[in-house]
């Protein structure tokens, strides 16, 4: 099968869309499957392929990826995709990217399938003005809904999609997809000692003190103010717990002014945008992965902490979307406020060296499941539904 992937953004961007795509073409490849992925980038000048990747010329945009695909429309892409003969065509977003894959996808005849990643409304919400509020939500809406509407197939790694759909007045069904990480790169055993030695002394974190990491995109929805206010009330400094805050968005700049209002700036690091391959060693030289979103749906960069070993503190839901993978007690613990947070993560802190390595070890087996394979080919059987589906809306439009 040939497989065409449209995502605004691949590695060396650290984003969970990136890492997904880049896991995703592993699985497929080594299933015998032929993938083509199509992205944007700022430094493009004219759209290229190199090594399987067609890069389009992007502008900067005010969207979570911070740019966008110029034109949606290209003559290069239409005739590489042409060639390249795609059997599905599979969006990762709802960005200019997601339209072009629409677009081609109408003008060669071949299905869709739509993963939804993140939702509309989260979005914008840090904006102060609800009519603007109002209006870009508005726009966002509608591009979520026209991929909904044009796919054939939308598939999750979380059953809460399930819920944002709804919630967009749509009725469709949501194909549930486990994510998975490429388990030879995230493994703490790559890692020796002195490595993570240097590591933490690149990110300024004192080689005996305690790191709880988030990885991910800085964003409202992810209501990581939440870890700064736990650390100023019930985190001190005698406790020589850390918190690593890895990533880029549009809210770095206001995490780092309350850090610094709440006087806790020496534990609380924040490393901006790094390159992907670095993420293993950061995992493996960190302690806890935390998480603090109660909207969001499952991040790669909660797959790739697990899998090198890291176990993880993540806050109630109560419709119990977020923690399907979480065993509250053997491989991570649940949380409900600031408090029960604090008393976990010094609970995990306090643990000696032994009892960190056997939890490490129980950790990353409880992910043996999230294969890249195995994903991969839940993704295939999405796309052979999807086929199908496109078979009969052809044949009925023939009659």
């Amino acid at each position: 099968m040939n497989i065409a992937i449209f995502t605004e953004v691949i590695e060396p961007i650290v984003s969970g869309v990136s890492s997904y795509t880049a896991v995703l073409r592993k699985g497929l490849e080594n299933l015998g499957h032929k993938v083509l992925i199509v992205t944007s980038s700022l430094y493009a000048k004219e759209s290229h392929k190199k090594m399987g990747i067609i890069r389009c010329p992007a502008k900067k945009a005010k969207n979570k990826y911070g740019h966008e695909c110029i034109n949606i429309s290209d003559s290069y892409v239409e005739k590489r995709l042409t060639d390249f003969k795609p059997d599905v065509v599979h969006i990762q977003t709802d960005t200019k990217i997601g339209y072009m894959g629409l677009l081609m996808a109408d003008r060669l005849c071949c299905p869709v399938v739509f993963t939804i990643h993140d939702y509309y409304m989260d979005r914008y919400a840090y904006e102060k003005s609800q009519m603007v509020w109002r209006i870009k939500t508005w726009f966002e809406k509608k591009h979520f809904c026209d991929m909904i509407d044009n796919a054939h197939i939308i598939t999750s790694s979380n059953k809460r999609a399930s819920y944002f759909v709804h919630s967009a007045e749509r009725n469709r069904k949501v194909w549930l997809i486990p994510s998975a990480t490429d388990r030879s790169v995230f493994d703490y055993n790559n890692v020796s000692p002195e490595n993570i030695a240097q590591m933490r002394q690149k990110l300024h974190v004192p080689e005996d003190a305690v790191i709880a990491v988030f990885a991910g995109d800085l964003s409202v929805e992810k209501n990581l103010e939440f870890f700064l206010v736990a650390f100023s009330k019930y985190i001190k400094q005698k406790d020589n717990i850390h918190l690593l805050i890895v990533g880029r968005g549009s809210e770095l700049d206001h995490l780092r002014r309350i850090a610094a209002k709440f006087r806790i700036g020496d534990r609380v690091h924040f490393t901006g945008g790094v390159v992907h391959n670095i993420m293993p060693a950061i995992y493996s030289s960190c302690d806890i992965y935390v998480c603090s979103s109660e909207d969001s749906l499952m991040s790669m960069s909660f797959v790739e902490a697990m899998s090198c070993g890291l176990p993880v503190l993540i806050k109630e839901d109560k419709e119990k979307y977020v923690y399907n993978m979480i065993k509250d007690g053997v491989n991570g613990f649940v949380y409900k406020d600031g408090e029960s947070f604090a008393k976990y993560l010094k609970k995990l802190a306090g643990f000696d060296e032994s009892t960190k390595q056997q939890l490490k070890l129980i950790v990353r087996r409880s992910m043996k499941n999230n294969d890249v394979n195995y994903m991969a080919r839940c993704t295939v059987q999405a796309y052979e539904q999807a086929i199908k589906i496109f078979s009969a809306i052809e044949e009925e439009d023939g009659k």
